[in-house]
């Protein structure tokens, strides 16, 4: 018996085709079957070469089918020639019917007899086929053998370390590897050119290792370690993790003109500098550009203004005017006082100033050593109004500022000491500084264009990028020489009102302060490139995991690429985080002109720096992000207006009520305001503005101010006996009506107590009357709202207000409509 091969080329057929003997072989089978059972299959077979006739021919004597597992093989009833172009190669064999068969493998031989050899003009290894009766039966497999790959023989499977992450060990698998195959070789020659080429492929081998391992750590917020993949990752959760602020400080400048004119402008971005012996207090061009040298390197402290300022001797000190009265003080929460007017009609205070009020003397002490520096508050004008002392003709002008930055304590303004007589004059305790900006942290490189330094100065200053320009191929990461870029937000200096104390904090969203400028136009930071336009000339800043800074451009779609070979100039200013927290009066250096260099300016802060923050650290990320998706930032439902509302700082409690109109939804928001104050349009639109980002489209808001509910409450209070009547009553009334006694702490009725829908228990309005020292018994009288018939609220002891009510008592006689408190005295003196 012959070998079984596995063979993956079979060439016998083109062999036995090709030979000269006078021989053939199957070359293949081809199955016909009946449309039932009982009719008669075929089996066409098709020799390689036809066979010698007329010697040679089939017989159903030499057709031999073998196989079944089932059915036992069917026998060949006729064999029959059929005719071809040339000469005789196909050969029908009929089987007859009612032969069942299985779906095992048959095997179809042409032999000289039952279970002899072949014929001597069939080929014995093309003398049989293996076939099937099931030919039409579907198959999940290919019906041709996978032949596969050949092992060679005597080359065994080298031996390879999967753990070799670094260079290492690739080096010494690469150098062990060629040890095996080249014989002799040593990897002892540093020199040899095949250990250098393995060594840098191992290099690279390390870099790719190293990318793929950093591919899988900054894809998870647990494991990220560079700033800009947590920033990524957490805003994928809709948390915004700070990145860094600027801080802010208001400066004070005094200007003494001697010869010149008065009124010295300075622009914006005006550098001022820390406390340094070595400088003078007025900084020409060439000094600031050696000042700004050394900041650089972390020495000293820079601000820069933030809006341009026209400084007026006369505004140096604004001092208070009393109308003639002594031992004055402005009482806490005061929104507007009066001061003398020595302007002239030059550089008259108008509205948008900024001032600051400040103790300039001790009251106690009467020293300016003394005073608090504490005591210093930064106002805004929103009102000025010139005017004249009838009584010896004094210029004055009361000015008046918003409610939002009402003063947060008492300020004395004049005291008399125990040592002074009553003739003597009071002493001087407060003044108010009238040449007032906003400053902020960092020094701009290059340096402003108005202090005039030379193009070489300026270009020594300013930042470089690494590399300078974008390669072709490469996508273009640049970085920046320094990673402390200034991050601020202008304020709108123009727009409607704005909050001086708010001026003062930066909002969560700010801007780093750098720009690039190519051959064409400017370049702007922005927070992310989502809303940047295919053509729009955006980019990112981002902080690496190094610390460096990185640019990051758009792709074309979201935000313009820059060109290959494309060369920026940036500009920055630096200076972040909360190193420009400094302490009040530490910046007394101011950077001018050439032009003002002569000028007698001064400058310092009377109060310390705010907002400055520096970067959220990456475990306070981890831990707040995941927590983010908490905070709901779309308004959906009625509750959820009203939730967005309370997360603006002046709302103390709000009220949504869904009314549909006809055509959409309308959200009627009612508003509590923190200290009662009113919703006027102002308001209003600032509110609507808030909450825009929240609305969902097809909603309207429209915003309302809280129906009053005012009470009609009259008490009966008895005094004891050693008591004053008229003063317990006094006592009473500055107890319960809303802004309280004269020290400021509110009182019963005060707005913030009472919110929608929140009732009056008269226990509760027993009590704080019963709590005012020299009270002996409180009787109710009356107790109802005002302007309305009695509902039982005096036998309930409890008045109920509707959904959007808030309960009001102004105890204001030019106003009954707003409450009216009357109390019956009795006992006492």
């Amino acid at each position: 018996m012959s070998a079984i091969y596995q063979c993956c080329d079979p060439m016998r057929r083109q062999a036995v085709a090709a030979s000269a003997a006078v021989l053939s072989g199957i070359d293949y089978i081809e199955v016909h079957q009946g449309a039932t059972l009982a009719d008669p299959t075929t089996i066409d077979i098709v020799l390689v070469k036809p066979l010698p006739l007329p010697g040679a021919t089939l017989t159903p004597a030499e057709i031999e089918i073998t196989g079944g597992v089932r059915f036992t093989a069917p026998k060949a009833t006729l064999v029959e020639a059929l005719p071809g172009p040339n000469q005789v190669s196909r050969y029908r064999v009929t089987l007859a019917g009612n032969q069942p068969t299985d779906y095992s493998t048959y095997r179809l031989a042409i032999v000289n007899g039952p279970g002899g050899q072949p014929p001597q003009f069939i080929d014995p290894r093309l003398a049989a086929v293996d076939f099937s009766f099931k030919i039409d039966c579907p198959s999940d497999f290919d019906c041709q053998d996978d032949c596969g790959e050949q092992p060679v023989a005597g080359e065994a499977e080298p031996l390879l370390d999967y753990a070799a992450r670094d260079w290492r060990g690739f080096r010494r698998q690469m150098l062990d590897r060629i040890a095996a195959q080249v014989p002799g070789f040593r990897e002892d020659d540093a020199a040899d050119f095949t250990v250098t080429l393995i060594e840098a492929l191992a290099y690279r081998a390390d870099q790719q290792s190293y990318r793929l391992d950093s591919i899988g750590t900054e894809a998870f917020l647990d494991t990220a370690r560079a700033p800009s993949s947590l920033a990524r990752l957490a805003r994928m959760v809709d948390y915004r993790p700070v990145q860094g602020a600027s801080a802010r400080v208001p400066l004070a400048f005094i200007y003494t003109p001697g010869g010149m004119a008065d009124g010295l402008p300075l622009a914006a971005s005006t550098p001022v500098l820390a406390r340094n012996p070595d400088l003078p207090p007025v900084l020409a061009p060439p000094a600031y550009s050696r000042a700004l040298s050394r900041s650089l390197s972390g020495i000293p402290d820079i601000f820069e203004t933030l809006s341009p300022l026209t400084c007026w001797s006369w505004r140096n000190r604004l001092f208070f005017h009393t109308w003639s009265d002594s031992e004055c003080r402005l009482a806490k929460g005061a929104t507007s006082c009066t001061f003398v007017d020595d302007s002239g009609g030059n550089g008259p205070l108008t509205a948008g100033d900024l001032l600051i009020l400040m103790e300039t003397r001790s009251p106690e002490t009467g020293s300016k050593a003394d005073a608090d520096p504490e005591r210093r508050w930064l106002v805004r004008l929103v009102a000025v109004e010139h005017d004249q002392d009838v009584l010896d003709d004094t210029d004055v002008v009361t000015v008046t500022w918003g409610a939002e930055d009402a003063l947060p304590f008492d300020l004395v303004l004049s005291a008399r000491q125990t040592d002074q007589s009553q003739a003597s004059p009071a002493l001087v305790c407060a003044e108010a500084c009238g040449n007032v900006v906003i400053a902020d942290h960092g020094a701009s490189t290059p340096p402003p264009l108005h202090l005039g330094l030379t193009s070489v100065e300026m270009e020594v200053l300013r930042p470089r990028l690494d590399p300078p320009k974008p390669r072709p191929g490469f996508t273009w990461r640049p970085k920046l020489t320094r990673a402390d870029i200034a991050r601020t937000a202008m304020p709108n200096f123009t727009g409607p009102p704005w909050v001086a104390a708010q001026a003062l904090l930066q909002p969560g969203e700010v801007l780093p302060a750098l720009s690039l400028t190519d051959a064409f136009s400017t370049w702007h930071a922005r927070t992310d490139l989502l809303a940047s336009g295919r053509f729009d000339r955006d980019f990112v800043v981002e902080t690496g995991l190094g610390g460096q800074t990185q640019l990051r451009f758009g792709d074309r779609f979201n935000g313009l690429a820059p060109a290959d070979g494309t060369v920026f100039l940036p500009a920055a200013r630096f200076g972040v985080g909360r190193p420009g927290l400094v302490g009040h009066d530490v910046l007394t250096h101011v950077a001018v002109p050439a032009s003002q260099a002569g000028a007698a300016i001064e400058v310092t802060n009377p109060l310390p720096g705010r907002g400055g923050a520096d970067a959220e650290p990456a475990a306070s990320i981890r831990l707040k992000a995941p927590e983010a998706w908490r905070t709901q930032d779309r308004a959906v439902t009625a509750e959820d207006y009203a939730r967005c509302a309370l997360r603006h700082t002046a709302v103390m409690n709000a009220l949504a009520i869904p009314r549909w109109t006809g055509a959409w939804q309308t959200i009627l928001l009612y508003v509590d305001r923190q200290g009662g104050l009113p919703v006027d349009g102002g308001f209003i639109q600032e509110l609507m503005t808030f909450l825009e980002r929240f609305r969902l489209m097809g909603f309207d808001i429209a915003v309302r101010g809280a129906r009053p509910a005012p009470l009609d409450i009259k008490l009966r209070i008895c005094a004891e006996p050693d008591a004053l009547r008229a003063v317990v009553g006094q006592r009473v009334r500055e107890a319960l009506r809303p802004f309280g006694p004269r020290d400021g702490a509110p009182g019963f009725f005060h707005p913030d107590r009472f919110s929608f829908g929140t009732p009056l228990y008269l226990s509760n309005l027993v009590a704080a009357a019963m709590a005012v020292a020299g009270v002996e018994t409180v009787t109710p009288i009356t107790f109802q709202r005002y302007g309305k018939t009695a509902q039982g609220e005096l036998d309930a002891g409890i008045i109920r207000p509707a959904e959007a009510e808030i309960i009001e008592c102004a105890d204001d006689p030019s106003f009954p409509e707003r409450g009216r408190l009357a109390l019956v005295m009795g006992g006492g003196r």
